[in-house]
């Protein structure tokens, strides 16, 4: 078998879903005769809010060995420029912002999040006793790139870089107007990219606008691998869809870019003479990001609201399986936008209701795979939800019409038996 090296801040057990991509790889690479070592930090597996992901755990090296893959957990400490930087004297007297400027200056990007610092020490002793045919790298955090490039530089060792986000994610929407400090930060960012993914044998991603992103900053080759569905967990966890209540679930995280007044309007409309004991609407790891959690607590009655913080995948695919119906609210002004909640939500063969429609490619893969409805108006929302669960009070279920060709397609599986092909082909 041939080895190949993953580098990963986020990786299981973190419940980030950055984590999910990774850890697939572990798994579903050794079917193609591939021997996977990851290199991550130590997680304790309850990270809910964003500082739980900057959180020192100084235990010591961790090693898991499992058939033909094996992880490697270091102990994580925060940034020590970053950590003077939060000093109190620091502050007052300004030198915090000079201590930033400094990080960008050297390319020491996201360092709230240094996987450069946690992982380079023990990566280049461990690289004087193995070998490895590739290293994958995957983003965030960007600093990973950083310490990619020292690699190829010192072992010669290729490297693949996986973008799961952008380096600066609003430069994605389409009202994206950057004041001057961000300007002078994007630029910085251009200038390493160039010079780092100049050294890259080929580049992949989760959607196509990111892609695009990296085309003008490269002509190394970028290929699209989606995020997807661990079809394996969604075939074997033994959950149907609730028949004593009407089960409303929406799933994961809503960001605040994430509009969700007129899906809110329609569930109120929906809800509107509803028995609470027969509906319940579940905003399963909202309370991740605390301004989504107060708006719809603001806004739906809470007899029939359920808002959790964020859950381990099992218990995610439990949830979403037990749903009737599933929401997904787009991300107004994003254009070639795949999230990965979307695939989530293909695999567990639940009728998806998106709210609103933005005419792109999240609209067509719903349509494509005939796994829900769209609505544009609260109106049209709620008219969809009582016509389902009309269906539901007459039958005890939702009829499901999805194509499982077309879904299987984003599988996580298949998606990585796309990426082990790129592999073979360097």
């Amino acid at each position: 078998m041939e080895n190949i090296l993953i580098l990963a801040y986020y990786y299981a057990p973190c419940r980030g879903v950055a984590a999910y991509r990774p850890s697939s790889w572990a798994k579903d690479f050794q079917k193609h005769n591939f021997k996977t070592t990851t290199i991550t930090r130590q997680w304790e597996g309850n990270e809910n809010v964003w500082t739980d992901y900057q959180k020192e755990l100084d235990w010591d090296i961790k090693i898991v060995n499992e058939n033909n893959s094996k992880t490697i957990y270091l102990p994580y400490r925060k940034n020590k420029y970053l950590m003077l930087s939060e000093k109190k004297w620091m502050r007052l007297l300004g030198f915090n912002k000079l201590i930033h400027l400094f990080l960008t200056i050297t390319g020491n990007f996201q360092p709230e999040v240094d996987a450069y610092a946690c992982f380079k020490e023990y990566l280049f002793k461990h690289l004087q006793n193995e070998k490895y045919k590739v290293i994958i790298v995957t983003s965030p955090p960007l600093n990973i790139l950083k310490l990619a490039v020292a690699v190829n530089k010192e072992f010669k060792i290729p490297f693949i870089v996986d973008f799961q986000d952008s380096w600066n994610n609003l430069m994605l929407s389409e009202n994206y107007n950057p004041c001057r400090k961000e300007k002078f930060y994007n630029s910085m960012k251009l200038w390493y990219l160039q010079k780092w993914l100049s050294k890259v044998s080929f580049i992949i991603t989760v959607t196509p606008s990111i892609a695009d992103l990296i085309e003008k900053v490269t002509e190394k080759p970028v290929r699209i691998i989606t995020n997807g569905f661990e079809k394996e967990k969604y075939t074997t966890t033994p959950v149907k869809a609730t028949n004593s209540y009407f089960n409303i679930s929406l799933m994961g995280t809503v960001h605040p870019i994430q509009d969700i007044t007129m899906m809110l309007k329609g569930l109120n409309l929906f809800l509107n003479g509803k028995d609470p004991e027969l509906v319940r609407v579940n905003f399963i790891g909202l309370n991740s990001v605390p301004e989504s959690s107060r708006k719809v607590k603001a806004a739906l009655p809470d007899k029939f609201v359920y808002i959790s913080d964020r859950v381990s995948m099992d218990e995610s695919v439990e949830m979403t399986l037990a749903a009737n119906i599933l929401l997904f609210p787009c991300y107004k002004g994003y254009k070639d936008y795949y999230t990965a909640k979307i695939f989530e939500y293909l695999g567990a063969g639940r009728n998806i209701l998106m709210v609103p429609g933005n005419n792109d490619i999240v609209d067509d893969l719903i349509l494509r795979t005939g796994t829900g409805k769209i609505a544009n108006s609260e109106e049209e929302f709620a008219a969809i939800l009582e016509k389902w669960y009309i269906e539901w009070k007459s039958t005890g279920s939702v009829e499901y019409r999805g194509l499982r060709e077309n879904i299987d397609f984003y599988s996580r599986e298949n998606q990585n038996d796309l990426f082990c092909d790129l592999i073979k082909k360097m």
